[in-house]
């Protein structure tokens, strides 16, 4: 089972994705990292390098197994140690997103002209792939809340209604690029081929 890691440098806290065997899964927006001997990714080889600035990619680029091209653009948000307000967060979120797809979308094609080895599976855009985007979103705690009145419940209930309509929002717009997309974090993951699970390495 293929297995990607997204880790937090300074805390070694990692979330590690499980592929099923027949998925083709990279990190496209790999930064390289000596310590692993993991080379940087195409994004930040090809397309960054060289002074290109403001193009983005997601995290990890999917091909799903045989049958019609179908590809997968998942985006990690690790944000269980930011302050930011969920609020302004999920504006932020909101345009970052489609900003690193428009990215990672402009990268397969230049991946599928020069024909490069790394991506050679997931370089088919040519061919009209559907695509899912997925953005796994972990945030922090809700803070807790003095239970006056319902002081806390309408705190949660707000929380959770920036990120439906986080949801929404991209949701709607990505249907309008003809693109589909699902919010998923740890505790909320609806039946799925790949797993994600808490891992921790040594730091230094």
């Amino acid at each position: 089972m293929p297995t990607l890691l997204e880790c937090n440098r300074e805390t070694g806290k990692c979330l590690a994705f499980d592929f099923p065997t027949d998925w083709q899964a990279v990190k496209y927006d790999q930064q390289e990292d000596p310590k692993t001997d993991e080379a940087a990714g195409f994004d930040r080889l090809i397309i960054q390098s060289g002074g290109v600035k403001n193009i983005r990619g997601v995290d990890i680029v999917c091909r799903l197994p045989a049958g019609l091209p179908r590809l997968q653009f998942i985006e990690i948000k690790d944000d269980r140690l930011r302050t930011k307000g969920t609020g302004e967060r999920h504006t932020e979120l909101y345009e970052t997103v489609l900003q690193k797809i428009l990215g990672t979308l402009a990268g397969l094609l230049l991946a599928e002209r020069l024909g490069d080895e790394s991506l050679r599976p997931m370089t088919c855009l040519s061919l009209h792939p559907a695509i899912e985007v997925v953005l796994f979103l972990e945030e922090p705690p809700a803070t807790p809340a003095p239970d006056v009145g319902n002081k806390r419940a309408l705190r949660h209930l707000a929380r959770s209604e920036r990120k439906t309509d986080l949801d929404q929002r991209l949701t709607a717009k990505l249907n309008q690029w003809g693109l589909s997309f699902r919010l998923f974090n740890l505790t909320n993951r609806p039946a799925h081929p790949w797993g994600v699970r808490q891992v921790v390495q040594e730091v230094g």
